[in-house]
């Protein structure tokens, strides 16, 4: 490739013309951006692995076919500066793999930075197509390709006269390049790309029918039809139902992405801290939905850099201690029940209880002779402003990254434990919903009124005795639960609602738990077990505590979805005026 073909457009014109045909075909060129996304993320997952055995010829060829697509797609574009970019680091993988050059850590090095390039490029490419500033590129690329044509230039002869070094290679196939038309001809095609909005819009539709066919099933008029009637009713529900779980499916994605940044990071970060480090895999195959692994990427981010910079120590401290001086951070994900735990282990130090207890006291985040356990003075970690390090570097000790973690995390309707051991290392579980369309809660009744309570802030129920309600002043405001004493919030006070039982010991008392902390409910009964498709409540309602969202019940009455982190903001603001 001539050094003259390699400088980057400079001028409006030539920017234009070399976008011409990805302005032209937007459909085109959004298969572009999503094929691209794919390859470049398969090429960084198989660099890492070849990075461990580089003289894996298989692994060189996995990275150097998507390059050769990635060159033939842009190519098929007109996207020259991507094609030509490509093209030189291909024809160092072909060097490579054809045993003419070894590819060793510069090399490893030189395609990660050459990746990391193309994913900025690409991203960027809608806000350079639509003439919006975008980064400036050409200095990192003309470097990269300078010392990657250094390393070609060592490993082959001098041209035969007359030919030009670096030319454009023909591909002997055209299955790699990008044909407009290759969708609708393949008939062995068994996916189909599809836009995400129109794919959330179905799911909102499905959502609407499910509620539709719910609150015909209960119809007062057809529940006194005849039997046939009834059949068919009950077809109708189990085909809306096998359609809802279809297209519930279709929104769910593999976290193996998601892990394959994480191993990249871990990677770069054990080199800039000097703390070797094996990344293990668990459970990459695991599917959740697309907006959940949307929002995870962000605190697994944290919680790595976190590993790195505090968790695990460096090779000589571990060495000292008889542990091997490579560690050990594993991510892990699984079903269970009914939820996507995500775990986070390193076999580092563990965290410090006595310094987190003693920061939190010299920042009056815990007060003195508060009785607490481990386990409770481990959450103190995800407060904000919270940091046990003793000096602040450019990755931490601004006491931001757990806050964040535990923000995105509780935004996700999830929750985070922690279990460490002093010297042995730590562990920190993610519990995720499946989606976050629909919700798996608990229908509580309050008067006339429903209420849905998500599954898994629910710890237990029961129906209290009078002597269980401790009251202050004539009012309820703890009830106790075998040897803990919980506050208690009545849910027929929070939102005044007429009709509530005033006795909470005719009622029901549900115990349940946000952030490690217990609050304890009061509400008249529990009705069961549904789930219900999440809507929101607009902007009139944003500021009201304590609820999350709304939802159509069966009997087509409207649910709200409480949000135990607001509602632990209320204790102390309502106290029960209710009797024991």
């Amino acid at each position: 490739m001539a050094d003259s073909k390699r400088i980057p457009p400079t001028t409006p014109f030539e920017v234009d013309q070399e976008l011409a045909t990805f302005v032209a075909d937007p459909e085109l060129a959004g298969m572009f951006i999503a094929d691209a996304a794919d390859h470049l993320g398969t090429i960084e997952a198989s660099i890492l692995k070849l990075e461990a055995s580089p003289t894996d010829l298989k692994l060189v060829n996995d990275i150097f076919r998507p390059f050769h697509t990635v060159k033939g797609n842009a190519g098929v574009l007109g996207i020259t500066s991507i094609q030509e970019f490509a093209h030189t680091i291909e024809t160092l993988l072909d060097l490579a793999r054809s045993g003419k050059h070894p590819m060793g850590p510069r090399e490893i090095d030189l395609v990660l930075k050459s990746v990391d390039l193309l994913k900025l490029v690409v991203d960027e490419l809608p806000a350079r197509a639509a003439g919006h500033p975008v980064t400036d590129v050409s200095d990192r690329r003309r470097e990269l390709m300078t010392r990657i044509d250094e390393l070609i230039g060592r490993a082959t002869a001098p041209p035969p006269q007359g030919a030009m070094r670096g030319a454009p290679t023909v591909p002997t196939s055209r299955e790699d390049d990008f044909d407009r038309t290759k969708i609708s001809r393949d008939e062995t095609q068994s996916t189909v790309k599809v836009d995400t909005r129109k794919l959330d819009n179905l799911v909102d539709m499905v959502g609407e029918l499910v509620v539709a066919q719910a609150i015909l099933a209960q119809d007062p008029a057809l529940l006194r039809s005849d039997d046939r009637l009834n059949r068919r009713l009950a077809q109708v529900k189990r085909i809306t139902s096998d359609l809802q779980r279809d297209t519930m499916a279709m929104r769910m994605v593999p976290i193996r992405q998601t892990f394959q940044k994480m191993v990249r990071l871990a990677r770069d970060l054990s080199r800039k801290f000097d703390k070797p480090c094996n990344v293990v895999l668990a459970g990459e195959d695991t599917e959740l939905d697309r907006k959940v692994v949307e929002h995870l990427t962000d605190p697994l981010m944290h919680m790595i850099r976190n590993a790195l910079d505090h968790g695990i120590e460096p090779a000589a401290v571990r060495q000292a201690a008889a542990k091997s001086p490579t560690a050990e951070l594993r991510l892990s994900a699984c079903h269970r029940a009914g939820f996507i735990v995500v775990e986070i282990a390193d076999d580092g130090a563990g965290l410090d209880t006595d310094a987190i207890l003693a920061r939190g006291r010299e920042q009056g985040v815990i007060a003195e002779g508060t009785p607490l356990s481990a386990a409770e003075i481990h959450q103190f970690i995800f407060q904000p402003g919270f940091s046990t390090a003793q000096r602040v570097t450019e990755l931490s000790g601004r006491g931001v990254g757990m806050d964040v973690v535990r923000r995105n995390i509780e935004a996700l309707r999830g929750r985070i434990d922690i279990q460490s051991v002093r010297g042995g290392g730590t562990t920190f579980s993610i519990q995720l919903p499946l989606t976050l369309a629909i919700v798996d809660g608990i229908l509580l009744g309050v008067g006339s009124d429903r209420f849905v309570i998500p599954t898994f802030a629910v710890q237990e129920s029961f129906r209290p005795l009078p002597e269980q309600v401790q009251t202050l002043q004539g009012r309820a405001c703890m009830v106790q639960v075998r040897d803990r004493l919980f506050p208690l919030l009545h849910l027929g006070e929070v939102f005044g609602i007429a009709g509530a039982r005033q006795r909470i010991s005719e009622g029901t008392v549900v115990v349940c738990q946000d952030r490690g902390r217990c609050l304890a409910l009061a509400v008249d009964e529990l009705l069961g077990k549904q789930e219900v498709v999440i809507k929101s409540l607009g902007e009139m309602f944003r500021t009201v505590r304590g609820v999350a969202g709304g939802a159509i019940l069966g009997d087509g009455r409207i649910g709200l979805i409480l949000d135990t982190g607001g509602l632990m903001a209320l204790v102390g603001k309502t106290a029960s005026r209710v009797a024991a």
